[in-house]
């Protein structure tokens, strides 16, 4: 009794596919390209008991690096793993009211994880804009708002990018379509 409500393919490794509902659950198939491929239920302990799995950002030079976003208000949005799975940790930081995830804090659409030449930068599109980190230190994790002066607060709904230049693009729900290229940590705003 659920729907699938983000996609997502590996690079490396080729033919892994992760799959999340809007039941807060997260599945991986891999060799997904043959046969009948079972699913394998990778679902964090820590993720709500309800939730709806809006984006499954991973790492195209690492399958096993994923960042999953819970879009709803009053549950913890930002999860991430480096092992496929097996370990979650909550990334939401600065971007959470609270360490639970109720209170007033966005609601988070997309994230994108970026390999510059650097480094990686992680980013995230919410209801009050784009944020970046080239640093996830769980709950601590520091996202700084990108853009301020140009997308601003506006509904941000997807980040896409291209590897070969670093071609950044952001979909907005009303200021239109932004992009940048970023190659380095150095693009992004710091604190």
């Amino acid at each position: 009794n659920s729907e699938i409500t983000a996609v997502t393919a590996c690079k490396v490794p080729a033919n892994r596919v992760y799959y999340g509902t809007d039941k807060k659950r997260i599945y991986k198939v891999d060799n997904a390209n043959v046969g009948t491929p079972t699913p394998i239920d990778i679902s964090g302990s820590t993720f709500h008991a309800s939730g709806n799995i809006s984006c499954i950002a991973v790492n195209p030079n690492n399958g096993d690096e994923l960042i999953v976003v819970f879009s709803n208000y009053m549950v913890y949005s930002l999860f991430h793993t480096t092992d496929a799975g097996i370990t979650w940790t909550k990334v939401g930081g600065n971007l959470e009211a609270n360490i639970n995830g109720t209170g007033a804090g966005p609601s988070l659409r997309w994230a994108s994880i970026i390999p510059v030449s650097d480094g990686v930068i992680y980013m995230v599109a919410g209801s009050t804009g784009v944020y970046a980190t080239d640093t996830l230190n769980g709950t601590s994790t520091v996202w700084v708002q990108q853009g301020a002066n140009t997308i601003g607060n506006a509904v941000c709904d997807m980040i896409d990018y291209r590897t070969s230049d670093g071609l950044v693009v952001v979909a907005t729900h009303s200021n239109g379509i932004f992009s940048a290229n970023i190659t380095s940590v150095n693009d992004i705003v710091s604190i």
